[in-house]
Protein backbone atom coordinates (compact mmCIF):
# COMPACT_ATOMS: atom_id res chain seq x y z
CA UNK A 1 0.00 0.00 0.00
CA UNK A 2 2.86 1.94 0.81
CA UNK A 3 4.40 1.85 -2.73
CA UNK A 4 1.08 3.40 -4.47
CA UNK A 5 0.95 6.16 -2.49
CA UNK A 6 4.28 6.87 -3.38
CA UNK A 7 3.38 6.57 -7.00
CA UNK A 8 0.23 8.93 -6.39
CA UNK A 9 2.90 11.49 -4.97
CA UNK A 10 5.18 11.70 -7.45
CA UNK A 11 2.75 11.52 -10.56
CA UNK A 12 2.58 14.61 -12.91
CA UNK A 13 0.64 17.10 -13.32
CA UNK A 14 0.92 17.23 -17.38
CA UNK A 15 2.66 14.95 -19.88
CA UNK A 16 3.79 16.14 -23.13
CA UNK A 17 4.35 13.40 -26.44
CA UNK A 18 5.48 14.10 -30.10
CA UNK A 19 3.25 11.17 -32.08
CA UNK A 20 5.42 11.87 -35.81
CA UNK A 21 3.74 9.39 -37.24
CA UNK A 22 -0.39 10.86 -36.55
CA UNK A 23 1.75 14.32 -36.89
CA UNK A 24 -0.14 14.97 -33.36
CA UNK A 25 1.56 16.68 -29.66
CA UNK A 26 -0.11 14.71 -27.21
CA UNK A 27 -0.72 16.42 -23.85
CA UNK A 28 -2.43 15.31 -20.66
CA UNK A 29 -3.27 17.80 -17.49
CA UNK A 30 -4.10 16.82 -14.31
CA UNK A 31 -5.09 18.02 -10.31
CA UNK A 32 -3.90 21.91 -10.14
CA UNK A 33 -0.91 23.12 -11.32
CA UNK A 34 1.36 24.43 -9.00
CA UNK A 35 4.22 27.48 -9.82
CA UNK A 36 6.81 24.61 -9.98
CA UNK A 37 4.57 22.16 -12.38
CA UNK A 38 3.49 25.59 -14.33
CA UNK A 39 7.42 26.24 -15.07
CA UNK A 40 8.46 22.43 -15.63
CA UNK A 41 5.38 22.52 -18.17
CA UNK A 42 6.43 25.84 -19.89
CA UNK A 43 9.91 24.02 -20.12
CA UNK A 44 8.92 21.07 -21.55
CA UNK A 45 6.80 22.58 -24.15
CA UNK A 46 9.51 24.88 -25.61
CA UNK A 47 11.36 21.44 -25.84
CA UNK A 48 8.88 19.68 -27.71
CA UNK A 49 7.60 22.08 -29.56
CA UNK A 50 10.89 23.06 -31.09
CA UNK A 51 11.11 20.12 -33.08
CA UNK A 52 8.62 20.28 -35.00
CA UNK A 53 6.84 22.23 -37.17
CA UNK A 54 3.64 23.35 -35.51
CA UNK A 55 1.28 24.08 -38.54
CA UNK A 56 1.51 20.51 -39.57
CA UNK A 57 0.31 19.49 -36.29
CA UNK A 58 -2.61 18.59 -34.29
CA UNK A 59 -2.15 19.66 -30.77
CA UNK A 60 -4.65 17.44 -28.27
CA UNK A 61 -4.98 18.21 -24.91
CA UNK A 62 -6.75 15.60 -22.28
CA UNK A 63 -8.63 17.24 -19.62
CA UNK A 64 -10.31 14.92 -18.28
CA UNK A 65 -8.20 14.63 -15.07
CA UNK A 66 -8.20 18.35 -14.78
CA UNK A 67 -9.61 20.36 -11.66
CA UNK A 68 -11.49 23.13 -12.04
CA UNK A 69 -9.55 26.72 -12.47
CA UNK A 70 -9.07 29.49 -9.57
CA UNK A 71 -8.99 33.31 -10.98
CA UNK A 72 -5.64 32.85 -10.98
CA UNK A 73 -4.75 29.55 -12.73
CA UNK A 74 -7.18 31.37 -15.07
CA UNK A 75 -4.41 33.50 -16.45
CA UNK A 76 -1.72 30.92 -16.17
CA UNK A 77 -3.82 29.03 -18.78
CA UNK A 78 -4.86 32.49 -20.85
CA UNK A 79 -0.68 32.02 -21.21
CA UNK A 80 -0.51 29.03 -22.14
CA UNK A 81 -3.30 29.28 -24.36
CA UNK A 82 -1.28 32.27 -25.96
CA UNK A 83 1.97 30.23 -26.37
CA UNK A 84 -0.60 27.56 -28.50
CA UNK A 85 -1.58 30.31 -30.91
CA UNK A 86 1.86 31.64 -31.39
CA UNK A 87 3.07 28.01 -31.74
CA UNK A 88 0.90 27.51 -34.74
CA UNK A 89 -0.74 24.60 -34.56
CA UNK A 90 -3.16 23.61 -37.37
CA UNK A 91 -5.69 22.93 -34.50
CA UNK A 92 -6.12 22.36 -30.99
CA UNK A 93 -8.53 19.98 -29.34
CA UNK A 94 -9.37 19.75 -26.02
CA UNK A 95 -10.99 16.52 -24.51
CA UNK A 96 -13.73 16.97 -21.25
CA UNK A 97 -15.92 14.50 -19.78
CA UNK A 98 -19.52 14.66 -19.58
CA UNK A 99 -19.71 15.94 -16.03
CA UNK A 100 -16.86 18.85 -16.81
CA UNK A 101 -19.47 21.30 -17.85
CA UNK A 102 -17.57 23.92 -16.06
CA UNK A 103 -14.54 23.59 -17.45
CA UNK A 104 -15.78 22.97 -21.07
CA UNK A 105 -17.11 26.96 -20.08
CA UNK A 106 -14.07 27.82 -19.24
CA UNK A 107 -11.63 26.47 -21.92
CA UNK A 108 -13.51 28.08 -24.32
CA UNK A 109 -13.85 31.37 -22.54
CA UNK A 110 -9.96 31.43 -21.96
CA UNK A 111 -9.40 30.07 -25.68
CA UNK A 112 -11.64 33.51 -26.88
CA UNK A 113 -9.60 35.19 -24.38
CA UNK A 114 -6.39 34.67 -25.91
CA UNK A 115 -7.12 34.53 -29.48
CA UNK A 116 -7.11 31.20 -29.69
CA UNK A 117 -9.88 30.45 -32.95
CA UNK A 118 -9.07 27.04 -33.89
CA UNK A 119 -10.07 24.92 -30.76
CA UNK A 120 -12.75 22.30 -30.59
CA UNK A 121 -14.03 20.80 -27.37
CA UNK A 122 -14.52 17.66 -27.82
CA UNK A 123 -16.72 15.43 -24.88
CA UNK A 124 -15.39 11.73 -24.35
Amino acid sequence: MEKGREIEMTQKAFSIEINKATKTMEMMVSGTFTAQDYEDFVNDYVTKTSSIDASQYLLEVDCRMMDLLTPGEVDKLQGSFTRYKETGFAKVNFIVTESQSIIKMQLGRVARMAGLTNIEVIVK
